[in-house]
């Protein structure tokens, strides 16, 4: 079967990912292709009880919005051995594996492209990093594992946001703290891939059009 045009957009919180993505899939469709919207952010199923069991345990005396840093140490001693953020690492990927292939890549093999907002690296960089996963070096590594078992994309673009600019645009993002640990993350990834960077402070319009661009052309 002849596989689709595979284009992941990816970002901290408050980047715009969803808007440009949405963006995307409208301006290729007025331009005669078939393109979808595929959302690509992880879903706990099975590793939901153990995130409960932790929030009830370790992180019941710590609160993400009111005290990060103290949350964040929780967490750390919460997956203090290798043999547990391994081991919760394999749950949240057996939650992804069907996720990632009703969401993406079987829509892959119907549509000429798919607008992945959030893809599977986000989960490495968002759900993972921080506590499972520990240095950005370390996701870069993980990711060059998985990504012998799921598609490539054809283009990936990443906006990059101040972390002033996207608490700003959200009021559920507990600290800035917390963006500024995502990105560390995430500009070490793009770096680390090539990715095509996108200035998030730009219009949703600009942004458009400069992806559209480089995928048609």
């Amino acid at each position: 079967m002849k596989r689709g045009t595979l284009i992941t957009i990816t970002g901290i919180d408050g980047a715009g990912k969803s808007t440009l993505a949405k963006n995307i899939r409208d301006e290729l469709r007025d331009r005669g292709h078939d393109a979808v919207y595929a959302y690509g952010r992880f879903l706990p199923l099975l590793s939901y009880p153990v995130m409960e069991l932790g929030r009830r345990t370790v992180l019941s005396d710590s609160d993400l919005e009111e005290d990060y840093t103290e949350h964040q140490t929780n967490k750390a001693d919460l997956f203090d051995t290798t043999v547990l953020r391994r081991g919760y690492e394999a749950l949240v990927m057996a939650d992804y594996a069907p996720q990632l292939f009703a969401k993406v890549i079987l829509p892959l093999y119907q549509h000429d492209f798919v607008i992945c907002d959030r893809y599977f690296y986000d989960t490495l960089l968002t759900d993972l990093s921080g506590d499972v996963i520990t240095e950005p070096q370390e996701a870069v590594d993980r990711y060059q594992t998985y990504s012998k078992l799921i598609p490539s994309p054809d283009f990936e673009f990443y906006i990059q946001i101040p972390p002033e600019v996207s608490l700003e645009r959200k009021d559920d993002i507990p600290d800035i703290e917390y963006l500024r640990d995502r990105k560390r993350f995430y500009d070490v990834f793009a770096q680390e891939y090539g990715m095509t960077v996108l200035d998030g402070t730009n219009s949703p319009s600009n942004l458009c059009t400069n992806v559209i661009r480089k995928v048609l052309d």
